[in-house]
């Protein structure tokens, strides 16, 4: 059973990135290795976005996302695709500078948004009953105003390469708990945002029969985590940073969005979408919207 699942078949060319000068960069460190989830600060992870949908007026934070180049936030399609949340920009609103998504924080900053775009090639279709299934999970929403850069908001910074199998990332999200998402409600959402280490694993374990096998495209997909009952993003979590350090340990980069994995999460990796296999298209797109 999956929290959300699809199957991504097609490879798209590399771009470089385009960062300012203090990308990547939060006012609150990360000083502490864990093992599972921690709750998190306001400043630890100041690119982190919650998506509220008015469609879904009961959810906290319906998805949650990436802030990048002031104006533009990235997610996943699914979570801004018609059937699921909507299209229609005037039915979200962006929430950034924030760990509380319950309680009102002093340097949170709230946006409408202007555009929503989806990746060309993004669709949604039904393999089976059961599942729901979709192709090129990717989205970026335009805020209605540039963001006020400060302690609690920065912009994260794009990768130039491909974080190395066995480096430390982190996955935050404001998801239901692993032991709720068969039968969540909005309340069993977190109403702080957490996170935890996400280690990237080998793409030819991932691509097992007993992990994903064949929906394991391990070209535009990151395969990350633990498996048998570790901390993990979960339903909820859609849509938000996958974060792993710069080679050279000086800032935070986006390798991937959160796009699916195992019931009870964390019994097997999340899979995300990998970022740096849609460089061309995310600053391509921006840069004409």
């Amino acid at each position: 059973m999956f929290w959300f699942s699809f199957i991504l078949l097609v490879a798209v060319q590399l771009g470089e990135a385009s960062n300012d000068a203090n990308c990547g960069k939060a006012s609150v460190g990360l000083n502490a290795r864990i093992h599972g989830g921690q709750y998190a600060t306001q400043g630890m992870f100041p690119w982190q976005a919650s998506l509220k949908s008015l469609k879904h007026p009961a959810h906290l934070s319906y998805c949650g996302g990436t802030l990048y180049n002031n104006q533009w936030v990235i997610t996943a399609a699914h979570c801004v695709d018609e059937m699921l949340g909507g299209t229609d920009p005037n039915m979200w609103q962006v929430r950034v500078g924030l760990a509380s998504v319950a309680h009102w924080e002093n340097g949170r900053q709230d946006y409408n948004v202007t555009r929503v775009i989806l990746h060309p090639h993004y669709h949604l279709f039904r393999p089976d009953q059961t599942k729901i299934q979709a192709h090129m999970d990717l989205a970026l929403l335009k805020l209605d105003s540039p963001v006020t850069v400060d302690n609690f908001v920065n912009n994260i910074c794009l990768p130039d390469s491909d974080a190395r199998v066995g480096t430390d990332c982190i996955v935050s999200g404001w998801g239901v708990d692993s032991m709720h998402v068969e039968n969540s409600t909005p309340d069993d959402e977190s109403d702080t945002l957490k996170w935890t280490y996400a280690p990237i694993l080998d793409p030819g374990y991932c691509s097992q029969p007993h992990v994903w096998g064949s929906m394991m495209v391990s070209s535009i997909m990151v395969c990350a985590g633990f498996e048998h009952g570790r901390d993990d993003a979960c339903e909820g979590d859609s849509g938000g940073p996958f974060i792993c350090p710069s080679p050279d340990g000086s800032h935070w980069e986006l390798q991937g969005i959160v796009s699916w994995g195992d019931v009870p999460c964390g019994e097997k990796p999340t899979a995300h979408v990998r970022v740096t296999a849609f460089m061309s298209w995310i600053q391509q797109t921006i840069q004409s919207n």
